[in-house]
């Protein structure tokens, strides 16, 4: 079965509140009782619209669903390149771990709906590959590289940045979702820049 995204887009103000409600509503209901629980029927009244309303913009659950997937990577996104931007005049070292501080955050607080919400079906596994976080960020992490091209010594920029960006995605997910109880948050970011300073700088 195909997702379909959305109805319509939402132009006018109050249409985006009760997207946007549809969405926050649908999010809550599924972290606290389960992706089962989340019928349209229960989502729009969750979010106090009508169930007309809803159809309005969304054509089923399925479509819901990817549009919570999709804002929440969005949204991470343009926070990681907010903080990379603000902090583009700062040593590499220091950019590294405000940007993994706020990631490992970020992913912690959302794993429901990024880890375990994306598996419900073969098109949300799809939708989830095709919307990742580097994806998004994957120019401003060039631009931010190519800033500090003094403090780095790789030859291929393009594929240390490949590299780092799977490396930092698939760390932070396995660290969330094993949680080793022996290594705290400070340690594991610690880690990750050392890891990720030393393959660029030497």
């Amino acid at each position: 079965m195909e997702v379909i995204l959305r109805r319509k887009k939402p132009v006018q103000s109050r249409a985006k509140v009760t997207a946007s409600s549809i969405l926050e509503a649908a999010e809550m209901i599924i972290i606290k009782e389960g992706y089962e629980k989340a019928t349209t029927n229960f989502i729009a009244e969750r979010a106090g619209v009508s169930i007309g309303s809803l159809y309005q913009y969304f054509p089923n659950k399925e479509s819901i669903i990817s549009a919570v997937i999709e804002s929440t990577v969005s949204k991470i996104a343009v926070g990681a390149r907010t903080i990379m931007r603000e902090s583009i005049e700062l040593p590499l070292h220091d950019i590294s771990r405000l940007t993994l501080e706020y990631l490992l955050n970020e992913f912690r607080e959302h794993q429901i709906v990024l880890y375990s919400l994306s598996k419900q079906t073969p098109e949300l596994v799809k939708l989830t590959q095709s919307l990742s976080v580097e994806k998004f960020t994957h120019a401003t992490n060039m631009a931010l590289m190519e800033q500090h091209h003094h403090e780095i010594k790789v030859d291929n920029l393009e594929h240390a940045l490949f590299v780092i960006e799977v490396a930092v995605l698939s760390n932070i997910r396995r660290y969330i979702l094993e949680n080793p109880t022996d290594m705290t948050d400070d340690e594991f970011i610690d880690s990750m820049v050392r890891l990720f300073t030393s393959f660029l700088t030497f």
